[in-house]
C-alpha cells in the first residue's frame, strides 16, 4: 500500500484545511534528478502551506536540498545548496492558467489531484544551476593543485601559469 504522500493528493481539500506539509525525501529517489548528481547522497526538505487564492487551491513554501554536483570548471564534485521557492495555484486544465492571480504560477492538477513526489522533483530540476561550478575559480585551483600533489610526491606546490601569447605584445610593438 502506498504511503499518503506517494498517492496523488487532493489539493482542494488540503487548501480548504489550510494544511502545512513538512516532509523529507532521499535525493537518490528521484530518477530524473539522479543523472545530474555527482552522488545521490542527502535529503530534500519540503515545507508547503496550502490555502485558497481566490477560486483556486494554492500552495506556498520551498523545496531545499544540499546536493553533490560536478563542477564544470574543474570536473570535481562539490556540495551545492538547491532551493526552489514555490508559489503556485492549481488549475484543472491548461486553459484556466491565465485566470490565476498574478503572484502565482499556474500548475495543472487534473481532477484536483497532485503527485507530490513528481512535483518536488520538478522543483528540484528547476533549482539546478545551468552550469554547476564552484563559487570561485580559486576553489577549483585548490582542488586541482591538491590532486596534482597527491599524484606526484615530487611535484611543486604550485604549477606556474603558462601564458602562450605573453610575448606577442612585444612583437606587436616592433
Amino acid at each position: 500500500m502506498a504511503s499518503p504522500l506517494q498517492a496523488p493528493l487532493d489539493v482542494g481539500q488540503l487548501a480548504a484545511q489550510r494544511t502545512r506539509l513538512e516532509c523529507a525525501y532521499p535525493l537518490g529517489g528521484f530518477a530524473r534528478l539522479r543523472d545530474s548528481l555527482a552522488r545521490p547522497d542527502g535529503q530534500v526538505a519540503v515545507d508547503f502551506r496550502f490555502h485558497q487564492s481566490g477560486a483556486y487551491p494554492a500552495l506556498e513554501g520551498a523545496v531545499r536540498a544540499r546536493a553533490w554536483l560536478v563542477c564544470q570548471r574543474c570536473l570535481k564534485a562539490f556540495e551545492a545548496a538547491l532551493e526552489s521557492p514555490v508559489r503556485v495555484a492549481f488549475v484543472g486544465r491548461d486553459a484556466e492558467a491565465g485566470r490565476v492571480p498574478d503572484a502565482y504560477d499556474a500548475v495543472t492538477a487534473p481532477g484536483g489531484r497532485l503527485a507530490l513526489e513528481e512535483f518536488v522533483e520538478d522543483e528540484l530540476m528547476l533549482a539546478l544551476p545551468l552550469v554547476p561550478m564552484h563559487a570561485t575559480p580559486a576553489e577549483c585551483a585548490v582542488l586541482l593543485a591538491a590532486d596534482d600533489a597527491e599524484g606526484d610526491p615530487d611535484a611543486p606546490a604550485a604549477v606556474p601559469r603558462q601564458r602562450p601569447f605573453a610575448e606577442l605584445r612585444d612583437l606587436l610593438k616592433r
